[in-house]
């Protein structure tokens, strides 16, 4: 596998992988706000300090065994994950990465709501907000189907 010195950076200084990253952790089910817990139980569930995980939450530069250790403790795709970070590229392995939200489906992973919007064809400019719905609809726990407020959501 060969090193990248490089993140994909966005205009804004931040990694642009972080973003999908977070939604993964998110959809998780880890609160990744301040006081939110969620970076403690991340850290516990990674083997990371605190302060590794806030790092990489910040966008500074990680080591590939931080990666490794996060898609361990999280069940992320070491393999997509060190493609998103940059620090590898898809010619980097010996097996071509499967399609985005393909293996994640059959293997019965749910899928972000980035990959969802993409699959489901939402148009470019109406992305973040269905993003944000269907985070809001997973948080309240409306995605069993048996809620009433996804109809009425449906139907108004």
């Amino acid at each position: 596998m060969r090193r990248r010195d490089h993140d994909q950076e966005s205009t804004e200084g931040r990694p642009e992988w972080l973003a999908w990253l977070t939604g993964v952790l998110t959809d998780q089910g880890y609160d990744l706000s301040e006081r939110g817990g969620g970076r403690a139980k991340l850290a516990r569930d990674t083997g990371l300090s605190a302060g590794i995980v806030t790092r990489l939450l910040t966008g500074q530069p990680v080591s590939y065994e931080t990666l490794l250790s996060l898609a361990r403790g999280t069940g992320i795709s070491v393999q997509e994950l060190l493609i998103r970070a940059g620090k590898a590229a898809p010619g980097d392995f010996l097996f071509p990465p499967p399609e985005i939200g393909q293996t994640e489906v059959s293997s019965g992973k749910r899928l972000t709501p980035e990959e969802v919007a993409v699959a489901a064809g939402v148009p470019e400019e109406d992305r973040a907000w269905f993003v944000t719905m269907l985070r809001r609809w997973r948080k309240n726990g409306t995605s069993g189907g048996d809620s009433s407020a996804g109809g009425v959501a449906a139907e108004g």
